[in-house]
């Protein structure tokens, strides 16, 4: 039995090595002998490419200026581990984190020695959330999906209303090359009936979201088309624009791609207002999206000079990243830190990269998946770039010597903004 938090952690960490085993064979399993922890509370579950946790953190937000309770699972971690199972905001604690891990362990441990296992770490985890939020006395819980949707541990749920956010080309050898196909695999969280709510804008992905949801008799939502938001205006503070009976709505996310993510959130909110008599109101709302803050999102650690932090993991995150640099500091002297997993397409990625950067120094991290600094600068195979393997000795020094004229970003993995997180906010 477990005593201390870290030995949950511990045990955790230590699946890691069983790496990413898609399937819901373990988990449906495990289920049905916890006697179906995840079926007894709402539930509202959120896939896509890029800006899901943002899409969670707003709904999060303006659901608890409505008076709800709610609980939310996201993944990684940017500052503690228990932040992945959160109520209101609020990391789960040592003391249930122990009590959730010691009412699974026989399970996990009995189907481990079984021919479906082992557990994987994502699996476990999502586990102790559904165990956790079943005795919690939440209102609802927001489930963010791990990796795709159809073989996701979290596809287990039942929900009121799916969302996803958008459709975009990350984990390729797990989820497939063509958008079309992993759009497939994302669409695997929408159930029978079950509304579908999505912010995707390419055509030929929404033809597949069409025919998923027609089979499946669920009704599709084109947040965009419906609540369409026109006057953005961006600036250091945040994001400011209008949707159709609600204007000057204020988001303290950075970048324009923050009113799509925030615009699915609003979607759902209308979903749960009209349709399940959820008691929201436009003051809740107002309030809940400017409160809203996701750490490691284009989160300005430093003002003078500024340093920003921001997990631009993939290729559309990098896109996004750069797009909001050259809006909000165009006369900036743009220097970069960066460290991608060796499992992304940092070939795409420095092409953004590239258009905007005046330095880049590239560096890596203590993690199965990190990518060595020096792989990553011959990839990038420019001449304003270097690298330094020791991700703190080169932050120190970077920051070290900034100027007025500068903008330091650290981006790249979101395991990365984690640890040098710890640093530069220290």
């Amino acid at each position: 039995m477990f005593t201390h938090g870290s030995e949950v952690i511990g045990w955790i960490n230590g699946q890691l090595r069983f790496g990413i085993r898609p399937g819901l064979s373990r988990m449906k399993e495990a289920l049905k002998q916890l006697n179906q922890p995840h079926l007894k509370v709402p539930t509202i579950h959120i896939a896509g490419t890029n800006g899901k946790g943002s899409t969670v953190t707003y709904l999060r937000c303006v659901l608890e200026e409505a008076g709800y309770r709610v609980g939310t699972f996201t993944s990684p971690y940017i500052e503690t581990f228990n932040e992945r199972i959160s109520l209101n905001g609020r990391p789960i604690s040592d003391e249930d984190l122990v009590k959730c891990a010691n009412r699974i362990y026989s399970v996990v441990d009995l189907i481990n020695q079984s021919d479906l296992g082992p557990f994987t770490e994502f699996e476990i985890i999502t586990l102790l959330a559904f165990v956790y939020f079943e005795e919690a006395d939440v209102d609802v819980v927001i489930y963010e999906v791990g990796l795709g949707g159809r073989l996701d541990a979290t596809n287990v749920i039942k929900p009121m209303v799916c969302g996803i956010t958008n459709i975009g080309l990350d984990h390729e050898q797990i989820l497939g090359s063509a958008r079309t196909q992993i759009a497939y695999e994302k669409l695997g969280i929408v159930k029978q009936g079950v509304p579908l709510i999505t912010t995707e804008e390419d055509q030929e992905v929404l033809k597949v979201f069409e025919e998923v949801t027609a089979k499946r008799q669920s009704p599709l939502i084109k947040a965009l088309e419906l609540y369409q938001p026109t006057e953005i205006s961006l600036s250091e503070n945040g994001v400011t624009f209008d949707w159709p009976s609600l204007n000057r709505v204020q988001l303290s996310m950075k970048g324009e791609h923050q009113v799509k993510n925030a615009t699915l959130a609003y979607a759902i909110l209308k979903f749960l207002k009209e349709k399940r008599k959820w008691d929201i109101s436009s003051v809740n709302i107002y309030r809940g999206m400017k409160l809203a803050f996701w750490a490691g999102r284009f989160e300005r650690v430093r003002q003078h000079p500024p340093v920003i932090l921001d997990g631009a993991h993939n290729v559309e995150g990098m896109k996004n990243l750069c797009e909001t640099l050259s809006k909000l500091y165009p006369m900036k002297r743009k220097i970069f830190i960066v460290s991608i997993l060796k499992d992304k397409d940092a070939h795409e990625m420095f092409k953004f990269l590239a258009n905007v950067a005046d330095e880049v120094y590239f560096t890596t991290f203590d993690y199965p998946r990190a990518q060595s600094a020096r792989a990553q600068y011959e990839l990038f195979n420019r001449s304003n770039a270097s690298y330094e393997e020791d991700f703190k000795g080169l932050t120190e020094s970077v920051m070290g010597r900034l100027g007025e004229g500068d903008c330091l970003v650290i981006t790249g993995s979101l395991y990365f903004i984690s640890e040098v997180r710890k640093l530069v906010c220290a």
